[in-house]
């Protein structure tokens, strides 16, 4: 069984989509964490897959280089230590392959939904 770490804070709508999604889908071979620190990725090694929110985008996309990944204003406490934190790993040879699953701030919760089943049968 493959682990989806599904980060966002629950009390911030703009944040909080991954963790909606999460508990609102199933697809088999995934398991979907949530999670509200990166320290949770600590025992992970080779691959990792991340569900969280991006600002800007309207669709659901899936992100394999985590140097894109900017670091801006920070919303929670999540939003500077996930993207330092993954840089990190990769760096010190922790891990070998991350990919995010990359989620819209806001739209339609079942159609986001639909297109991150979809990602899941790709990856």
């Amino acid at each position: 069984m493959r682990r989806v770490y599904c980060f966002g804070n629950e009390f911030l709508e703009e944040d909080s989509m991954a963790k909606k999604v999460a508990v609102s889908i199933q697809v088999e071979g995934f398991e979907f964490v949530p999670c509200d620190n990166p320290d949770a990725l600590l025992d992970e090694s080779g691959e990792i897959i991340i569900m969280d929110v991006v600002k800007g985008i309207h669709e659901v996309k899936v992100l394999d280089d985590i140097s894109r990944i900017e670091s801006g204003a920070i919303s929670s406490s999540h939003d500077f230590d996930l993207g330092f934190f993954l840089r990190l790993m990769k760096e010190l040879g922790k891990i070998e392959k991350i990919q995010v699953i990359a989620l819209p701030m806001d739209g339609d919760e079942g159609e986001i939904s639909n297109q991150v089943m979809d990602c899941l049968k790709r990856i």
